[in-house]
């Protein structure tokens, strides 16, 4: 058993297909074919099952893509902790929350690339649900998050604490008259596992507020485009509204603490190495953060 044939095996397993797997690991697609066959010869058991439109793990598969995940786990962190100095280098893989990398991240990332221009940086934005799985399965060395959660693969840390807030169309000055006519509202939302969505499914329940329906869009633009012509309300950072309601585009209405305080974490696997690259980039978060804290809102 070779580590480029668990490499192979890994990709297969999460790009779906011999195909894209090569594409990623920047190989010829009958070398990942051949590697793959060499591992299930050697396992005594197929681990994919292939079809028209790619692969899917078997049982056998499932269960070993874990230890095979670990294993190459343990081989890149072994190598980073001996190659690790105090000046940051290598491979950074962080995941933001889309309203985190739109607003607070720019300046964080602008200024990194700057002071440690030999890190290979890279950004990829999700739901809380998704960074988590990500940081989990070791896809990312870490991530900003909302909230904080019961997981003992968790290291948590509090990067700065942010208020929600109810987002209409200018249309609705106060509360009361929106609430009025929240059966009439799309409550505009990103997919299922954002934690200000969840956030505000909660609060509806907890208010006894009914909307007219769920509409689930890709980016913060979209929403806040489609708030803002009065199509239906969100639930966002004041940060992330502010400029659009100094400009009197939309209206911004007050929920209760309990809902409306909420922390940004950042998260990473408590068993990774952390290098010097990664503990650069979440004491830079923190300073830039806690500065702009108070001219945010």
């Amino acid at each position: 058993m070779e580590l480029r044939q668990l490499r192979m095996f890994c990709a297969v397993a999460e790009q779906g297909s011999f195909t894209a797997a090569a594409e990623k690991v920047h190989c010829v697609q009958s070398n990942v074919t051949m590697r793959v066959k060499e591992l299930e010869s050697e396992l005594k058991q197929p681990l994919f099952i292939r079809h028209k439109s790619g692969t899917t793990l078997t049982s056998a598969g499932k269960t070993f893509l874990g230890y095979a995940q670990k294993i190459l786990q343990l081989t890149d962190e072994s190598r980073s902790a001996l190659l690790d100095t105090e000046t940051p280098t290598g491979t950074l893989q962080l995941g933001s929350m889309e309203t985190t990398a739109a607003v607070r991240l720019p300046k964080v990332l602008t200024r990194y690339r700057e002071e440690f221009p030999q890190v290979q940086l890279s950004l990829t934005t999700g739901t809380t649900v998704e960074l988590i799985k990500a940081v989990e399965s070791h896809r990312i060395d870490g991530a900003f998050v909302g909230g904080f959660h019961q997981n003992p693969l968790l290291h948590q840390e509090k990067i700065i604490d942010e208020e929600l807030v109810l987002v209409s169309s200018n249309k609705y000055q106060t509360f009361d008259r929106l609430a009025d006519d929240m059966a009439q509202q799309t409550i505009l939302v990103f997919r299922t596992g954002c934690f200000y969505r969840s956030t505000l499914e909660q609060w509806l329940y907890h208010a006894g507020l009914i909307p007219g329906q769920i509409l689930e869009l890709g980016t913060l633009d979209g929403i806040l485009s489609c708030v803002a012509a009065g199509m239906g309300v969100t639930i966002l950072p004041k940060t992330v509204v502010e400029n659009l309601s100094a400009q009197a585009l939309i209206s911004c209405h007050k929920l209760p603490p309990e809902f409306a305080n909420v922390a940004t974490v950042f998260v990473r696997r408590k068993d990774a190495f952390e290098t010097s690259a990664l503990r650069a980039l979440v004491g830079m978060a923190h300073a830039q953060f806690m500065t702009g804290a108070g001219t945010a809102g």
